[in-house]
Order: structure tokens, then C-alpha cells, then sequence
């Protein structure tokens, strides 16, 4: 299956791996529909191993800044809610999810690879939390990904000033899990893949609901109330 615009690849495969490809031939953005469509399909198997991986070079590039300009504050909000409604989705899928990033993670590119139970980043990929050198602020639910991940000090020192850095540092820093190759990125990840999904899948999908559970329903609790202050931020910064 695939969203409209093709952004969204997934495929059941025969071993029951659950293989979502992002690939829109160009920056993998998010959009509106492709939030939706990869919240959907991991509702649509909870019981599935997830790989979730982008094409060469490019995992994703976050948010579609373009889409956003194009349209009013309003939503961008919509945006920002499926956003928030999708990575905690992917954080909170029963069975292990494990990022192949293939490339460039950027922005909510960067959020959604922190998603995964193990993230395999490829050398020389650029990574971060940049929404400060784009003039926005960051999202409850995207400081919440980075704080579960990052040491305080990796937290305020790139997140505050929007730093990009490269995919060594953020394995480094915890954004990402290993390092490989380019051409070695999906086969680790379907390795470690393997492996997650060999262990006692109700043992491991209870301990994932244990030390995940609480922090999302916060997140989510608070998504509403978070968007509205981010758009209402925007009106004015417009005005």
C-alpha cells in the first residue's frame, strides 16, 4: 500500500516482517496524509516485527516546510497533531521496530528515526533537531523523543541551538543506536531485527507498554494544548 503522493511503501512479507519503505524519490517529507498512513498501517498489524526504512541516501527530512508555508496555521496544526499521533504510534508498537535510516534524518526525520527499539544510522548522513535555524519551535512530543534518548547536556546544547550534526555524532550522542555503511544499513537492521523479534514477544511487548506507556499518554494528553501554543505562536510571529 502507498499514500497518493507515494511517500508511504509497506509490505507484509512472508517471514511476517512488516517492511515500511519511505520513498518519494526525493526528501522523504511528511506530510498531513503521510502521518496518517503509517499510523494506520502499524494499527493494521500490531502483531508484526516493523522495519521501517527510507531509500538511499535519504531517510527523511522531516516536516514538509513547503506544505507548511502553503498553508494557513490552522494546519499546520492538523500537521503537528498527526505528527505527535504518529511517532508515539511507532514508539508504542508492540512488536520491535528497527530503523534501516539510509540517510539523511532531519527535524521530525530525526523524531521518528528516535521511534525505533534500535536505529541503524548511515555514515555520513546528516541528523538533528534543527527547528531553531528554521525559525520554529520544537514540539512537546519531539523534546520528549530527544530527552529519552540524549544526556541533559547533548540535550540543551543541540536541541536549543537547532545544531545538525552527522550521523557519528548522533550515534554518539543516542539518537541513533550503530553505524554503518550505506550499503550495510538495512542488512544490520534486518539483523537486529531478527533478533528482537526472536525474544518472547507478549515478555517483550509488556516491558516495551512498562517503560513507554505512561510517558506517551502524557504526550498525548498534552498534544492539544501543545499545538494550540505553537500555533498561536506562529499567528504572531506572522502578525
Amino acid at each position: 500500500m502507498a499514500d497518493p503522493d507515494g511517500t508511504v511503501h509497506a509490505q507484509l512479507r512472508d517471514d511476517g516482517v512488516l517492511d515500511v519503505l519511505l520513498d518519494d524519490g526525493g526528501p522523504n517529507v511528511l506530510r498531513p496524509d503521510v502521518c496518517v498512513l503509517l499510523e494506520d498501517v502499524l494499527v493494521a498489524h500490531p502483531d508484526s516485527p516493523v522495519l521501517l526504512r527510507g531509500r538511499d541516501g535519504m531517510f527523511s527530512a522531516g516536516l514538509d516546510l513547503r506544505w507548511m508555508v502553503a498553508h494557513p496555521p490552522a494546519e499546520i496544526g492538523e500537521l503537528l497533531r498527526a505528527c505527535g499521533r504518529m511517532l508515539m504510534r511507532v514508539r508504542t508498537h508492540p512488536r520491535p521496530v528497527v530503523v534501516a535510516a539510509t540517510g539523511h534524518a532531519i527535524a521530525a526525520g530525526t523524531m521518528l528515526a528516535m521511534c525505533g527499539d534500535h536505529v541503524v544510522a548511515a555514515q555520513g548522513g546528516a541528523w538533528g533537531l534543527n527547528e531553531t535555524t528554521n525559525g520554529m519551535e520544537i514540539p512537546r512530543f519531539g523534546i520528549d523523543l530527544a530527552a529519552a534518548r540524549l544526556a541533559p547536556r547533548d540535550l540543551d546544547g543541540l536541541l536549543v541551538p537547532g545544531e545538525r550534526i552527522d550521523a557519528a555524532r548522533a550515534v554518539a550522542v543516542g539518537m541513533a543506536d550503530a553505524l554503518a555503511a550505506p550499503s550495510d544499513v538495512v542488512t544490520q537492521a534486518e539483523a537486529r531485527l531478527a533478533q528482537l523479534a526472536a525474544l518472547p514477544s507478549a515478555a517483550y511487548a509488556g516491558n516495551k507498554h512498562r517503560l513507554r506507556a505512561s510517558s506517551t499518554a502524557r504526550v498525548l494528553d498534552e498534544l492539544d494544548a501543545d499545538v494550540d501554543e505553537l500555533v498561536a505562536g506562529m499567528i504572531r510571529a506572522a502578525g
